[in-house]
């Protein structure tokens, strides 16, 4: 699980941010954090903001540090890195970017990090600790990197001979692989192949974008899946009752699939079938995000949405999210951290103070992420949702003065 993120120097964001899972103090909603060894962590984040702000630009560097990872053995070595440092300032240009996680795997926490330029990757960091509530943990190195020098744990001797096959190889320059990667991949099992595979399992959606192959894959492979889909679809919208997925045979490997609402037939009991393109804007957004939702719920890890509340109804919206609290439906301790305009659950009936997170923009381009929790004086039963519309908590759109 997710505990913490931290960045800086990325796009919009040049100090340091931090994202944090970990649960503070507050005991409203107590019942629907996630439990471990005694730890409490969040199932949702709900981050809002002006437009520009730079709620989007939060998503993406957790989206960045991630992709990179997965890319990094396959990184064409000749090329500089992808990097979006912080454009308003000469010094950030010439600066490094710097990500890292705090996730929760069994019973310890592990904190990976690296700092990056267009040229390779200066430093690059994993340390593990017991993960307690009742215990103050010693923290251990697994590895520790420098530029080319590179120190491993006394108990990891197995991942440095797996490094040293890259870093010994006089044609293979290393500044821009990335360790966990490219050892990771080498390794059946063992703690870089867990870590390896909790990033493999994140996804992030951008609600503009209609991707249907990713739903049609895993309505394809899932019954249980599928029929939860349409129950969810016909239970918001009683005329629709589901979405049909006919294969079209190709001459070649390549598939091509048919997608059709099915309606009801006001003559007579057969159905009507409506191509999905007619369907309305909430109905196409359903279809494309819902089933990613359903499968986190099912298998656990973390999914990021941009935009979740757009194009749909409220009640909805506050079901999917209700889903990830409802320890019934989220059995395998999935995370969802999304970004909203609709201030339908800004509110202490439906959010505790921490799982609200605001963005706001300075006048030279800086953005800073901060939570409610931040508010001391603010009390739980306090109207949120007035005073971030007048802009007591800031992260409104600028008016004319």
């Amino acid at each position: 699980m997710l505990l913490q993120f931290k960045f800086k120097n990325y796009k919009c964001f040049y100090d340091e941010t931090v994202l944090d899972l970990m649960a503070t103090w507050e005991k409203r909603h107590i019942n629907s954090t996630i439990d471990i060894n005694g730890n409490k962590i969040l199932p949702v984040i709900e981050i809002h903001g002006a437009n520009a702000s730079g709620k989007s630009s939060a998503l993406e560097a957790l989206h960045f540090m991630f992709e990179t990872i997965k890319m990094s053995n396959r990184i064409d070595i000749n090329k500089d890195l992808p990097t979006f440092s912080f454009a308003f300032s000469n010094n950030a240009r010439n600066e490094n970017s710097e990500f890292e996680i705090s996730i929760s795997l069994g019973d310890y926490e592990y904190r990976y990090g690296f700092s990056m330029n267009k040229d390779g990757f200066d430093e690059e960091w994993l340390y593990k600790k017991k993960f307690s509530s009742t215990t103050k943990a010693t923290q251990k190195i697994i590895f520790e990197r420098n530029k080319d020098l590179v120190n491993f744990g006394s108990s990891y001797a197995n991942y440095e001979k797996t490094w040293n096959l890259f870093s010994d190889n006089v044609n293979l320059s290393t500044n821009k692989l990335l360790i966990l990667s490219n050892v990771a991949i080498k390794e059946e099992k063992g703690i870089l192949r867990d870590i390896y595979n909790y990033i493999n399992k994140f996804d992030f959606r951008v609600e503009s974008v209609f991707q249907p192959q990713t739903s049609i894959n895993l309505l394809s492979q899932n019954n249980l899946l599928y029929e939860r889909f349409q129950q969810i679809i016909n239970e918001f919208d009683p005329c629709l009752l589901g979405i049909k997925i006919d294969e079209i045979s190709d001459s070649g490997e390549n598939k091509s699939y048919k997608l059709s609402g099915v309606h009801k037939n006001i003559d007579n009991k057969n159905h009507i079938l409506l191509p999905l393109q007619y369907e309305s804007d909430g109905t196409i957004k359903i279809f494309n995000i819902m089933p990613t939702i359903l499968n986190n719920l099912e298998n656990g890890g973390l999914l990021c949405i941009d935009e979740l509340d757009v194009k749909f109804h409220p009640l909805l919206f506050k079901k999917i999210v209700n889903m990830y609290k409802d320890k019934k439906i989220n059995k395998n301790n999935a995370q969802l951290i999304y970004t909203a305009h609709s201030t339908f659950l800004f509110n202490s009936d439906d959010l505790r103070r921490d799982e609200l997170y605001l963005v706001e923009k300075d006048k030279y381009g800086k953005a800073r992420l901060y939570s409610l929790s931040e508010f001391r004086n603010l009390r739980v039963d306090a109207d949120y949702e007035k005073r971030y519309l007048t802009g007591k908590f800031g992260a409104i759109p600028y008016e004319d003065k």
